[in-house]
């Protein structure tokens, strides 16, 4: 295996990060990502810092909303932030690069596949073993409120806007994105990580009602304040077959 620093930079020059790209590649080399060793195994990129054998990724982040209905689980600043549970100022490109080199394969089974008029043909992109094993993960999201620690799954911080029924327990699923006019999507869109699936961002929550965007509320009772500061760690999880 490559050492993590010769890997960042090849995975910024090769065809690892547009993926299935449907669009052509940059016209521009992106530029090498600037890894550092802190740690053993910790790493940081930008404002993330990841454990490479614990496979977790961890950044901050502000609690955006805690009644509208949610879309997205994450964006940047530049995202849908009125549709948007939580808001990061990290870099969508970094975030992508850190899960390239944690070994996450894109997988693109929750996108329909289109037809020449670019509408739903009703068929799913198909996956590998390999590709279904190694793009799933959770998110938990952790913060100190009044001098007490809380970290929740975030599945557990969104309920059903008419049942109030928990959000199923299911992984989320890297896709990867794709690259447009020589842009990272992610970078021009800034939406990160969806709750209603979405082909352009890094990653879709893969439960059932994703495909319903009038869904899914925050649990307002045990989220902290507006506006405060929690951290996401983001960690592999293996297919349950």
């Amino acid at each position: 295996m490559k050492p993590i620093l010769a890997l960042a930079f090849s995975i910024v020059s090769g065809t690892l990060l547009a993926g299935n790209a449907p669009e052509p590649p940059p016209a521009k080399m992106p530029e090498k990502p600037d890894v550092k060793k802190i740690g053993e195994n910790l790493y940081q990129l930008g404002k993330i810092t990841f454990d490479s054998q614990k496979k977790a990724i961890s950044f901050t982040a502000t609690l955006e909303h805690n009644e509208v209905l949610i879309e997205y689980l994450l964006t940047s600043p530049e995202g849908k932030i009125h549709e948007a549970l939580f808001v990061t100022e990290i870099s969508p490109f970094n975030l992508n690069v850190a899960m390239k080199l944690l070994g996450y394969k894109e997988s693109k089974e929750l996108f329909q596949i289109l037809d020449e008029n670019y509408r739903p043909t009703g068929k799913y992109y198909a996956s590998t073993k390999e590709q279904k094993q190694n793009s799933r993960f959770k998110v938990t999201a952790s913060w100190k409120l009044d001098g007490k620690d809380a970290s929740y799954d975030v599945t557990k911080l969104l309920e059903n806007a008419k049942t109030q029924d928990d959000m199923p327990d299911a992984p989320w699923i890297y896709s990867g994105s794709y690259m447009i006019n020589g842009e990272y999507k992610p970078n021009v869109s800034g939406d990160l990580i969806a709750v209603f699936t979405d082909r352009s961002a890094i990653a879709s929550y893969s439960g059932e009602g994703r495909d319903n965007d009038e869904l899914w509320i925050p649990r307002k009772k045990i989220l902290p304040p507006l506006g405060s500061k929690v951290t996401l760690t983001i960690t592999q999880t293996k297919l349950n077959n």
